[in-house]
């Protein structure tokens, strides 16, 4: 389907958790883009009689440029490094026991995985068992297949 080195990707932009960088819109620039065209429409347009009754236009305006400006995610992996303050629990996990993916730990899936709001949201319990029994390549292929398709 792809040119791909798989090994790679599984290492730099899969999740420990199962999501896939490459079809996140944080780390695609997506949501920024997001902002900054709702930032542009803001200004030409104004929308004042729609606003200034209900929120403060220059805070609203600031909160947009914020998100507009926000530095892409480099993605889970780019940030792994042993550290008791990391927001995620499961890429240290992950991290100290030296796993790419939380599916190759013998206790996944783990309570940590099974309770996290994220992991709930984004079906990565099910993206994981997908990649155990189909493999890398096949779940890699897929995600391109959905988000380009």
């Amino acid at each position: 389907m792809r040119d791909l080195n798989y090994e790679l990707e599984k290492k730099k932009h899969v999740s420990y958790c199962g999501s896939y960088c490459h079809t996140c819109d944080w780390f695609t620039g997506r949501i920024r883009r997001t902002f900054q065209t709702a930032l542009d429409m803001v200004e030409e347009i104004g929308f004042r009689r729609f606003l200034e009754s209900k929120v403060d236009i220059d805070n609203f305006k600031l909160g947009l440029k914020i998100l507009a400006n926000t530095p892409i995610d480099p993605g889970c992996k780019a940030e792994a490094k042993e550290n008791p303050n990391d927001r995620c629990k499961i890429r240290q996990c992950c991290y100290k026991k030296g796993f790419d993916l939380c599916c190759e730990c013998a206790q996944f899936p783990c309570d940590l995985l099974k309770t996290n709001p994220g992991v709930i949201r984004f079906h990565c319990i099910e993206n994981l068992q997908e990649i155990k029994e189909k493999g890398i390549e096949h779940w890699i292929d897929k995600q391109w297949k959905e988000y380009k398709g």
